[in-house]
């Protein structure tokens, strides 16, 4: 016993160094390595992360949640707007009904040729109300925003569109007209224009 303790005293120690050093090189070049192909693989376009949890199932699983949780999130987000466009659909159909009838009110005070001796031999007081009426039709759509009295104006007949509009204001014509569809917004421009020359 005493030898063999004797002789390991005698063998020098191995130095731990050199070979820690040889393994930390060997570690920086396989990190170095490893970083630049995932640099030029991204940079070609190739998903490196998604290889790379395709290839770890435990990985992917928790991916698989994470996308499942987000994608819940994003549906509920967007029924939530959805509702939320409905309602104000519906807000908006309801307004636009509420207007159609008070055109059609008025429309129906609008004297035709049929009945124009008619409304003439009728008192002024009649002509008055009928008159205040339409007033308060064109006070309406010219307190409207431009957007929803167009998209109304635009579903009218073309009579009723143009009574409609050669009473409005001048600004809010103006603004009506430059929201409507341009196609539809020409001929109502030239059809006024055609109704300023006669008169």
């Amino acid at each position: 016993m005493k030898k063999q303790k004797a002789e390991t005293e005698k063998e020098p120690k191995r130095k731990k160094g050199p070979l820690l050093f040889i393994v930390f090189l060997l570690l920086l070049f396989l990190l170095i390595i490893g970083g630049a192909g995932y640099f030029l693989l991204s940079a070609s376009g190739v998903d490196v992360k998604e290889k790379v949890f395709s290839a770890l199932p435990f990985l992917n699983e928790e991916s698989d949640q994470e996308a499942s949780s987000q994608s819940t999130n994003s549906s509920n987000t967007q029924n939530q707007e959805m509702e939320a466009l409905q309602k104000k659909i519906k807000e908006k159909d309801l307004e636009i009904e509420n207007l159609q009838v008070k055109l059609e009110r008025a429309k129906a005070e609008i004297p035709t040729e049929e009945n124009s001796k008619e409304i003439e031999a009728s008192t002024g007081e009649e002509e008055g109300s009928q008159t205040a009426e339409m007033k308060n039709l064109v006070r309406s759509y010219e307190s409207m925003s431009p957007k929803n009295a167009a998209l109304i104006i635009s579903e009218l007949k073309e009579d009723q569109a143009l009574d409609l509009l050669g009473q409005l204001k001048t600004e809010a014509l103006a603004n009506i007209l430059a929201k409507m569809e341009p196609d539809v917004a020409a001929k109502y421009t030239e059809l006024l224009a055609g109704e300023a020359n006669v008169q």
